[in-house]
């Protein structure tokens, strides 16, 4: 017996859901009847509230993880990051995968038999959309007894179907984590796509679709539709990386022959894949990608066809995709700030393009199960139980880190932060701008009920925000607050990050617009101890600057009555304000003797 390696879900089997309800599709066709292929991962609990549905990319299935006892061990295709103690953990959660219809592995599809002929659909398959995949989905979890799931999770195309469920069915989904997608495909990509089809279509053993029976594949036009996506699925850098120039032989050969070692790749690539895949269903993925556009039904508004969903949202992006580049994930994550919805977003650093989802990136994996750790305590799933597996390693907890399930946030509050806390009324909408691990924010939601987001660019920020289950959004501040409307919010919060601002009168004109009240907390460099150090000749250190002058982010220090001018610049009326010096108020000269200030602001009436 093969022995179970750590983090594995081990040996799996398929199992087979038959449907004879029948299915109306987009297309205005009818599925009379149909199969699902599915596998399960973890127990389901008692009150079935802890199901997670893994949906699957282009090439993707049902077999997300472990291994068949039959056949090659061939693990699942998401097996790095579904089992035990990895971040999507089966010992809290019930893990389904499901083969799409229109699949070839198993669920109905091109190379099903259609009752009615006794033949092969073929190219008499109806063309079906993430739509038409949720549905039969939706079918599947009534099917077994999942009323609501606590998430559904995926990856490019995999990411759609996760929206797709907020979207169609609002009230039977918590969470949707959406990696490396879309709100729609581009020209480029919908150019890509065709191309494709058309090498498939052009291919002399395709016969229109019903190869079938002239016992063909088109496993030409099938290699170069993978040869082209392919490359679209990996980085410039990489792929220069991996292979550069490196010819086979070390000589140029002046002939057609394979010579560059990454043309040997490609090709090795799509040789493999057009022996396992099928050519109709190839065509059908690829325009089921091409046709999702959940906006189109909302005049084009996506935030309007986010108006109904419910669930709260985790989106990540990887810089070196240019597939799915992080530009479009920022769309969707507008798109829910402008809906009032739950989102949290990250963008990660990783050089390995659109296929980055699929990999062994860290801080990708830290993100995803620090957001299912908090899904889970939601739903009473319980703690972690060990160390996150990644990659098959036991990962040591981050120093500082705590989950929300941890100490409470706010056991020992900073007074800055009891003053914030007591100028926001309950129920506020509020941005907290260079949030930071998340704990002010986390502090107001709990004490004051407050609804918003945090906003950071720090890597090891973002996942403690995430770990402290607030909405964080990573962008950088620099660029603006174009990702929120006029008037968004009831208060803008920007704590002891002011003086990191390259232009700090822009950033208090960005908060004015985008909400009602401004609060900004700042050391104050006219503190007698750092008027002194300077008198010293040297730049003041202290526990309100405990950076040195080579290493600071500290680029535009000011002091209170700076700050004073620049509210009268940039037309802002000061509400209250309070200079803070060990916790306590500072009321005599207060500009010598506090080293903390707090104002807070509004637009000048005009």
């Amino acid at each position: 017996m093969t022995a179970i390696p750590p983090g594995s879900v081990g040996e799996v089997a398929p199992q087979r859901a038959g449907f004879l309800e029948p299915l109306i599709l987009k297309a205005g066709r009818t599925l009379a009847a149909y199969e699902l292929v599915y596998e399960t991962y973890g127990q389901l609990n008692a009150d079935r509230s802890n199901a997670i549905l893994v949906c699957h990319a282009l090439s993707g299935n049902h077999h997300v993880a472990g291994w068949h006892a039959e056949g090659p061990r061939k693990l699942g295709w998401w097996d790095n990051m579904v089992g035990p103690g990895k971040a999507v953990d089966t010992n809290r959660f019930f893990v389904i995968g499901v083969n799409n219809l229109g699949g070839c592995h198993g669920s109905t599809g091109p190379s099903s038999v259609d009752r009615a002929t006794g033949q092969p659909y073929g190219a008499t398959f109806p063309v079906v959309t993430v739509e038409d995949w949720v549905a039969s989905q939706a079918r599947l979890m009534d099917r077994l007894g999942i009323e609501r799931l606590a998430g559904a999770l995926g990856g490019s195309l995999g990411g759609m179907q996760a929206m797709q469920w907020t979207i169609s069915y609002p009230e039977r989904i918590r969470h949707a984590l959406v990696i490396a997608a879309a709100p729609k495909l581009s020209t480029q990509n919908i150019a890509f796509n065709d191309v494709a089809r058309q090498a498939i279509v052009s291919d002399p053993e395709f016969h229109g679709g019903n190869f079938y029976a002239q016992g063909a594949i088109p496993a030409t036009g099938l290699k170069l539709a993978r040869m082209l996506g392919h490359i679209t699925y990996l980085s410039e850098d990489l792929l220069g990386e991996k292979f550069g120039r490196d010819v086979k032989g070390g000589e140029y050969g002046f002939n057609y022959e394979v010579e560059f070692e990454i043309e040997s790749y490609l090709r090795y690539q799509g040789d493999k894949f057009a022996q396992v895949f099928d050519a109709n269903t190839y065509l059908l993925m690829t325009k089921a990608l091409d046709y999702f556009d959940p906006a189109k039904a909302a005049g084009g508004d996506l935030a309007k066809a986010f108006s109904a969903a419910r669930a709260g949202f985790f989106l990540a992006s990887f810089k070196s995709d240019w597939r799915f580049p992080p530009e479009r994930s920022r769309e969707i994550v507008q798109a829910l700030v402008k809906a009032k919805r739950r989102v949290t977003y990250a963008e990660i650093d990783a050089p390995h393009g659109h296929d980055a989802f699929l990999l062994d990136d860290v801080h990708y994996h830290r993100l995803v199960a620090a957001y299912l750790d908090n899904v889970a305590g939601e739903i009473g799933a319980g703690a972690r139980t060990g160390p996150l597996i990644v990659g098959g390693t036991e990962l040591e907890e981050m120093k500082g880190f705590r989950s929300r399930g941890g100490a409470p946030l706010m056991a020992t509050p900073r007074f800055d932060f009891q003053l914030i806390s007591s100028w926001i009324p309950e129920g506020s909408r509020v941005l907290d701008l260079g949030c930071g691990d998340g704990t002010l924010l986390a502090g107001l939601v709990a004490t004051n009920g407050v609804e918003g987001y945090g906003v950071e660019r720090d890597d090891d920020r973002v996942l403690a925000s995430v770990g402290h289950g607030v909405n964080v959004i990573q962008m950088d501040l620099e660029t603006g607050l174009s990702a929120f409307e006029d008037d968004a919010f009831d208060f803008v919060i920007l704590s002891q990050t002011l003086q990191a601002m390259h232009r700090s009168d822009r950033i208090l004109g960005e908060m004015l617009r985008v909400g009602r009240e401004g609060i900004v907390t700042f050391p104050n460099f006219g503190f007698w101890k750092h008027r002194l150090a300077i008198l010293r000749g040297r730049m003041p250190v202290s526990e309100e600057l405990p950076y040195a002058w080579y290493d600071t982010p500290n680029i535009h220090l000011c002091t209170v009555k700076d700050f004073e001018d620049l509210c009268v610049k940039v037309g802002a009326e000061i509400l209250d304000e309070s200079v803070i010096h060990e916790g306590r108020a500072v009321t005599t000269l207060p500009n010598l003797f506090g080293s903390l200030a707090v104002f807070r602001f509004r637009r000048r009436a005009t």
